[in-house]
């Protein structure tokens, strides 16, 4: 599949919201991976391959998962479909879907196609961008792929990204000044078949669309939906769209409002959401395949904005909660280290080496705590580019899509990445600050061949940092466009270790590290299963200038265990079970884990001895699986509380919670 030019452009301001986790809970639905070689894109589904792909089931002989509305048929009682179903398989950098329509045919619903706006048509709706918002407009926000959210505007046999239209673009999407409206193309980023018979009413659309972010672990929000057409409404009322989506959180009850989302303003349209609304599609977990390499997953809890200050100091409640990226701290090792001319070194020369991660709507909240021990060899000093001590903060939504392989920081490539930060002292840079080259795919405009790029139009920070003691401490927020609920990216924190020593004897003082927890307490090996640079074992090479073995970092309301959809790999349990919370006694902070054998409205409150309500942790839509939460107590005062989970409004379970400050 060719690499595109349709970049979006950096987003230049690290923007806050003070709204946290929504009740809506996103689906969550494992595809295969499958060898490209065995897929012939020709619109049949006859390759064996499609057996074990993933379901969105609209319509089926079972049931519907969809949300849609009679518009101007007032007496009907199901969509005008024999079958309206996709199924999904991904390979490197490419999703590949399959598209079934069958309708009855006769004069209110035969296929055809008039047009824009009359007629049938399908949608296939996409992003690695959670955090990033739909325009609002209907023109599919072509402007934004393929990393999106954009959809697919798919007529007969024609695929289009806003039918072919010239779109205007957005600011922020502009490749330069003049570039205001433009004619964006589906074959720069797909490529397709359709069998069509209008006699009996099948429409097959068999696709393979580039995705940056189809990698092993990724996860990409996906819709797919259309607009049913009619003849006869068409020529009544002037009027032939009949919005249709994809909602498995609505099952077998298709002109039902799916709960828990808003209603636009001008009235319930199930085109809304998956048109002009990203906030309610599902998620695709790209399962890994044969080789992938096992990479290390951690959730990440959502916090209020307002509750974090950037001024260096880890001194807010809500760090107490934050995910961890432990590379020396006093219980052992998670990293990858090379002694250098060190050769009698047993341990890395840290005290504590560590990182903590938060997050709010499209802000990654990092800090990166160093302790080193103060000698001739290790004592903090920064010497430039390439001497002294250095950090490095890496980022990636786009895990399809490599590093170049340099060691300039990819920094072309913010803030979707693969990229990272190069940070000296109190000077976080992307580049180091220089002028970097930039490589075809990422010039946003002709002669945009060598420029700056500056950290501080995505990221803003504050550092700590004490020489005597060799503390350094660095607290930053980062935009990404991937952040968001059910989100994830690829991430890693590193760094090397500065030596005077060394650099006077050898003009070489940048001994690399990275995070590595595939390698505890072995923070020397050579981590198992990942490859070789031609010039040796080097772990710089493993967060600068390759990104296939950084952890994944995913973004949950609390940072538990993530929601698991039916037919995953992990199993689904047999009965409704509210779990004992973990620990109990607790302060401040407990997890409450429970299993639900079917999707369920689900509901988890927080009651003190008295009766009264205190807190809800959960209430929603909900797949099947095993779930958690964790309930922050922090503002309560020691005594019992009681947790009590509801599912569909039958009472499941309740639990005695004791908190002890």
């Amino acid at each position: 599949m060719r690499k595109l030019l349709l970049y979006a452009a950096m987003c230049l301001i690290v923007s806050v919201t003070t709204v946290l986790a929504q009740s809506y809970q996103r689906v969550v639905v494992d595809v295969p991976r499958v060898d490209p070689g065995t897929i012939t894109v020709d619109g049949k589904m006859d390759e064996g391959a499609w057996a074990t792909a993933a379901h969105a089931d609209l319509v089926t002989n079972t049931g519907f998962q969809m949300f849609t509305y009679p518009y101007y048929r007032a007496g009907l009682t199901e969509p005008e479909y024999n079958q309206l179903y996709a199924r999904m398989l991904w390979s490197a950098d490419t999703l590949y879907v399959f598209y079934h329509c069958s309708i009855f045919v006769n004069d209110s619903t035969g296929l055809y196609w008039d047009g824009k706006w009359k007629g049938d048509q399908l949608f296939i709706s996409l992003s690695d961008r959670f955090g990033v918002d739909m325009e609002g407009w209907y023109d599919g926000n072509v402007y934004a792929a393929p990393n999106g959210p954009y959809h697919f505007l798919i007529l007969g046999n024609k695929v289009t990204l806003n039918n072919g239209d010239t779109t205007n673009i957005p600011t922020e999407y502009r490749r330069f000044p003049t570039d205001t409206a433009r004619v964006f193309n589906a074959s720069d980023i797909a490529h397709w078949a359709t069998v069509i018979d209008t006699a009996t009413g099948l429409w097959n659309v068999e696709m393979a669309i580039y995705m940056p972010n189809a990698a092993a672990d990724a996860r990409i929000g996906f819709n797919i939906g259309g607009s049913t057409g009619s003849r006869k409404t068409a020529q009544d009322y002037n009027d032939a769209y009949a919005y249709y989506c994809w909602q498995p959180c609505v099952p077998d009850s298709p002109f039902a409002q799916p709960h828990g989302v808003v209603v636009p303003s001008y009235g319930s349209d199930p085109g809304f959401y998956n048109l002009a609304n990203s906030d309610y599609w599902a998620i695709l977990h790209l399962k890994p395949g044969a080789g992938d390499y096992p990479r290390v997953q951690v959730n990440v809890p959502q916090v209020d904005p307002t509750a974090i200050t950037i001024d260096g100091n880890m001194n807010e409640t809500a760090w107490s909660t934050a995910a961890h990226a432990d590379l020396v701290t006093n219980t052992g090792f998670q990293m990858f280290t090379y002694p250098y001319y060190r050769s009698g070194l047993t341990e890395p020369e840290y005290n504590q080496l560590y990182g903590r991660m938060l997050w709010a709507k499209d802000t990654l909240y990092v800090f990166y705590h160093c302790s080193i021990f103060v000698n001739d060899s290790t004592g903090l000093y920064w010497g430039g580019k390439w001497k002294g001590d250095q950090l490095f903060i890496s980022l990636s939504n786009r895990m399809g899509v490599g590093m170049e392989g340099w060691y300039d920081g990819n920094s072309y490539a913010a803030p979707d990445g693969p990229y990272h930060f190069w940070i000296f002292g109190s000077d976080v840079t992307l580049g180091g600050g220089d002028s970097t080259k930039i490589p075809t795919e990422y010039q946003r405009f002709p002669g945009d061949t060598v420029r700056v790029f500056h950290a501080s139009d995505i990221a803003r920070w504050a550092a700590k940092i004490d020489t005597t003691t060799g503390l350094w401490n660095l607290e930053m927020a980062i935009y990404n466009p991937m952040v968001n609920l059910g989100g994830r990216i690829g991430f890693n924190i590193g760094g090397s270790t500065g030596s005077r020593k060394t650099a006077l004897e050898y003009n070489d003082a940048y001994a690399y590290y990275c995070w590595q927890p595939c390698v505890p307490d072995s923070p020397f090996a050579q981590p198992h299963d990942v490859i070789i640079p031609s010039y040796g074992a080097d772990p710089g090479f493993y967060n600068l200038a390759n990104s296939d073995y950084w952890p994944l970092l995913t973004f949950t309301s609390t940072g538990g265990t993530n929601a698991i959809a039916a037919g995953s790999g992990a199993g689904v349990p047999a009965t409704f079970v509210l779990n004992q919370n973990y620990p109990n006694p607790f302060n401040p902070a407990t997890v409450v884990s429970y299993e639900i054998p079917k999707a369920a409205r689900v509901s988890l409150v927080v009651y003190n001895l008295l009766g009264q309500k205190l807190a809800t942790l959960f209430d929603g839509a909900q797949a099947a699986g095993k779930h958690s939460v964790t309930w922050n107590a922090s503002n309560f005062s020691t005594g019992i509380y009681f947790v009590r989970m509801k599912a569909n409004d039958t009472m499941i379970g309740t639990r005695k919670m004791m908190l002890l400050k």
